[in-house]
C-alpha cells in the first residue's frame, strides 16, 4: 500500500527545510506554469503519459532507496505511478 503525505505535511517539510525530492507527473506545460519549490526541494517532471507503460524512463533519475514524493493535479495519477514505483522496487514512495 502506498504511503500518503498531505499537502499540509509537505508544506511543513518545505518550511522546515527538510530535504525533499518530488516527482511531478503533470504535463510539461502545467509544470512550466507552476511547481513546488523551496530551498531544499529537488524536483523533476516526468509526465504521467510517459510512464503508462512502466517507470523505466525514471531509471538513473531516482535511486531505488531514495525518498520520493509523487505529485499530480488531483492525486489519482500519482497514486497509480506510486504503486508502479513500489512494484519496480522503489522503497520510499509517497503519494
Amino acid at each position: 500500500m502506498v504511503k500518503r503525505i498531505t499537502s499540509k505535511e509537505l508544506a511543513s517539510r518545505i518550511l522546515n527545510q527538510k530535504k525533499t525530492f518530488i516527482l511531478d507527473i503533470r504535463n510539461a506545460e502545467e509544470f512550466d506554469d507552476w511547481k513546488i519549490e523551496g530551498k531544499t526541494v529537488d524536483i523533476i517532471n516526468e509526465p504521467y503519459f510517459n510512464l503508462l507503460d512502466g517507470v523505466d524512463p525514471l531509471e538513473g533519475k531516482i535511486e531505488k532507496d531514495q525518498e520520493v514524493l509523487v505529485v499530480c493535479a488531483k492525486g489519482g495519477s500519482s497514486e497509480m505511478i506510486s504503486e508502479m514505483l513500489e512494484e519496480a522496487g522503489y522503497t520510499k514512495v509517497y503519494n
